[in-house]
């Protein structure tokens, strides 16, 4: 049996026969290939799965008390078993996410580290007429609307999710309804040594956090656009167990929509309020009951060239509200609950310092695919902090005084994805150049490389 600092690389020697072996078999194919059709599964059982490694370097981190300069090699492996009949649904998804090379004083947390636990693990059943209704019961992750809110992580080496029911319903003209009943799931072991060990601990969830959301697509309201309607609520309590912040937050918004088009423009609208109440700290003796009242807004507007390479160029703008005065009763930070960040203010790993918080931010964004395969894409963004005397995103940097300027710096990102075997292989690298000022004068230069292969 191999030992922990054995299973890395043994997982990297799978998968790279298991590339290898790829790469023969669907060159000579015009599909991917898919081990549910090479172990011949039929009658409504079905197996895939996905193995990434990525290697990730960071140079002069903004992020105070870690590694300034620090390296890691992500290992994420997925193994996901379902079987259907009739109506009759359910689920079995694993997830292996590992780590290797981080400094002892790293960034890294559990959205790096989770090893071997059950990601997804539920029964469902579909009714109606049309069998327009499925309800699954049981430990699930999914993407809901723009996933700024509530989504199952792609880039992170970790994945959110919730054990509950979740029902979809598919209404007439392409509309849907989703609503979710659910408990946060947590990710285990939180402590460092543990994580940097890639010690394994059960995932679970308790009454500490819950989580319910109803969700409502209607792309046929306009013909012009689509639009989607949300409201979710977050309802924590501390218990023996598990310390929180008791947020009792309500957050309800709309999202407005029209499809990229060649030779056209496009936009995106998104507007969200959120009320309700917090903790000023997660400490179990503090009884501080903060106001809740922050907002969220983001613009978009873009246009696709109607040339070869599919330019698309959009100009996009964020805001999220900051706390105005940290010694008042009220608390006006925008909460992004359990959406992900990576695809608007640049990857998270070990670079990580902006989240949906305190924010404003411009950005000019272009993507293209110039060659069979091979798309780029590239974002320019400036920052400001919302309100000079919160801190700034997952940094826990501020001027309590408000006497530091609001601007926090310009970063500019690069990435390139190329789909070696399309549907199997994707190879993908990027850079991200950060230069902060005044709560922080560091330049970080941020890298990562790294290989997908889904079967």
């Amino acid at each position: 049996m191999p030992n922990k600092s054995q299973l890395a690389p043994l997982t990297i020697f799978i998968a790279s026969l298991a590339m290898i072996s790829l790469s023969s078999i669907s060159l000579a194919a015009d599909a991917p290939w898919r081990l549910n059709e090479a172990l011949g599964l039929s009658d409504g059982l079905s197996l895939s799965g996905s193995q990434r490694l990525r290697f990730e370097n960071i140079v002069d981190n903004v992020q105070p008390g870690t590694s300034p300069n620090d390296q890691v090699l992500a290992i994420r492996t997925i193994l996901n078993a379902q079987y259907r009949k009739g109506g009759f649904s359910s689920q079995l998804e694993f997830i292996d996410a590992r780590q290797e090379l981080a400094d002892s004083d790293s960034v890294l947390g559990n959205s790096t580290v989770d090893s071997l636990d059950i990601l997804q693990a539920n029964i469902g059943h579909t009714f109606g007429a049309a069998n327009n209704t499925a309800v699954r019961i049981g430990r699930f992750s999914e993407d809901w609307g723009s996933r700024r809110l509530m989504a199952r992580n792609r880039f992170r080496n970790t994945i959110n999710s919730f054990d509950g029911v979740v029902v979809h319903h598919q209404g007439s003209n392409d509309s849907e309804i989703r609503f979710m009943a659910s408990q946060v799931v947590n990710r285990l072991p939180t402590d460092k040594l543990s994580l940097l060990d890639n010690e394994n601990e059960l995932d679970d969830s308790n009454s500490a956090q819950r989580f319910y959301g109803i969700h409502a697509s209607l792309p046929n309201l306009s013909s012009r656009f689509s639009t989607e309607l949300y409201f979710y609520a977050l309802r924590e309590k501390d218990t023996a167990e598990v310390n929180t912040r008791n947020r009792q937050l309500n957050t309800a918004g709309f999202r407005l929509r029209s499809a990229p088009s060649a030779n056209a423009y496009d936009f995106e609208v998104e507007t969200v309020v959120q009320t309700g109440e917090r903790r000023s700290s997660t400490s179990p003796s503090n009884t501080t009951d903060l106001d809740n009242r922050a907002f969220f807004q983001y613009l978009m507007l873009g246009y696709s060239f109607d040339i070869p390479s599919r330019l698309r160029v959009m100009l996009e703008f964020d805001y999220a509200s900051g706390d105005s005065d940290p010694l008042d009763r009220n608390n006006e930070r925008f909460d992004s609950l359990f959406g992900p960040t990576t695809f608007e203010f640049g990857v998270v790993g070990l670079y990580n310092p902006f989240s949906r918080s305190n924010l404003a931010t411009p950005g000019l964004r272009a993507e293209m695919t110039p060659w069979k395969n091979i798309n780029l894409m590239a974002s320019y963004r400036h920052f400001w902090l919302a309100e000079e005397k919160d801190s700034w995103g997952r940094t826990g940097l501020r001027d309590t005084s408000g006497d530091s300027d609001s601007y926090l710096g310009q970063h500019l990102e690069l990435r390139v994805r190329w789909d070696v075997l399309p549907g199997n292989l994707r190879v993908e690298t990027g850079a991200i150049f950060l230069q902060a000022k005044n709560l922080s004068d560091k330049n970080t230069e941020y890298f990562y490389a790294g290989t997908t292969f889904t079967f």
